[in-house]
């Protein structure tokens, strides 16, 4: 079992796993705020007044995809970059990760059909009240 966590996550103790993954985190949600401070509320394609289901129904493919892209970024650092891992560098990846999965949102559009389908759901549940 020792054999193959070292094979999934690299040479690293849970601790250290731990903490990197605390510092992934602080970096998505400083990419987060950033993100979502810049959100257009006069568009047609976003309520105007904040809504968590439409957030989360918007962006869990893509929250998907920063995991997947941070965790290959983080396993693969080593072998990518030459140097040791380090926290500063979670923190990067974080920002990184979230800043690659937004990219590949916007660049291939494959949410657009689905962002309209839950902006038509809101506004019903907004029109019932």
């Amino acid at each position: 079992m020792n054999e193959f966590f070292k094979i999934i996550f690299g040479d690293f103790t849970f601790l250290q796993l731990f903490g990197y993954v605390w510092f992934f985190i602080v970096g998505y949600v400083i990419y987060g705020l950033t993100e979502t401070g810049n959100r257009d509320v006069n568009s047609t394609n976003t309520p105007v007044k904040w809504n968590w289901k439409f957030w989360f129904h918007d962006n869990w493919r893509r929250y998907i995809t920063t995991i997947l892209c941070t965790y290959l970024l983080f396993r693969f650092y080593n072998e990518l970059s030459g140097h040791e891992f380090a926290y500063i560098d979670a923190v990067g990846l974080g920002l990184i990760g979230d800043g690659v999965a937004a990219m590949l949102k916007s660049k291939l559009n494959v949410f657009t059909k689905d962002r309209l389908k839950i902006m038509a759901e809101i506004k019903k549940e907004e029109e019932r009240g």
